[in-house]
């Protein structure tokens, strides 16, 4: 699993962050392809095609335009997420049963909570480009997201970015492994800490 701080560093500009969702617990972390709806205002049906139609390791991305009025993403749907073998869930807005979802293991990352249930009767979009906080995500762009942030990089820049992250990930392994065996962080990036004189 690829940290976004191991992403940022690799992509620079080519990864664009998603602010104001947060994850539902600081253990969930997401690194995979998205699928995409947008949901109408207190209305789930987008969501529950979405997760018809989502291919399995897929990370649903839904565009509820950062609503709090009803839960548009529950235990049941998680449970049914986690049986189709999907990584987890970008919402811009509500969900509920928060505790019953974390307890699945499937990770989230959310606007907040509102227990109130949603109608099923209209969709906005499935499978077409949504837009949350202003960053538009395409089906298939990667989404990548932790505790320190949610970011997406295109599909197409995707396999050199997660290339060069995965470099940037090995190196801090192997720094890792000199800390616990006794070296000092400043001397393994060859900090300048004298003071001139």
């Amino acid at each position: 699993m690829l940290s976004t701080a191991a992403v940022l560093g690799a992509a620079g500009d080519a990864a664009r962050p998603i602010g104001r969702l947060t994850p539902l617990t600081l253990a969930d972390a997401i690194c995979a392809p998205a699928a995409t709806c947008a949901c109408a205002p207190r209305d789930n049906l987008a969501l529950h095609r979405l997760l018809q139609r989502a291919a399995p390791g897929s990370v649903l991305v839904v565009d509820a335009g950062g609503r709090s009025e009803e839960g548009y993403f529950g235990d049941l749907a998680a449970i049914d997420a986690v049986e189709r073998g999907l990584t987890g869930l970008v919402i811009d807005g509500t969900i509920r049963d928060g505790g019953a979802v974390a307890g699945l293991g499937f990770p989230v990352f959310h606007a907040g909570f509102a227990p109130g249930p949603c109608a099923k009767e209209r969709a906005l979009s499935v499978g077409e480009p949504v837009r949350i906080d202003g960053v538009e995500i395409a089906p298939g762009d990667q989404v990548i997201a932790d505790s320190d942030a949610v970011l997406v990089v295109a599909r197409a820049d995707w396999p050199e970015v997660g290339a060069a992250a995965a470099e940037i990930e090995d190196h801090e392994q192997v720094l890792r492994a000199q800390l616990r065996s006794g070296r000092r962080l400043a001397d393994l990036l060859e900090l300048p800490l004298d003071e001139p004189r």
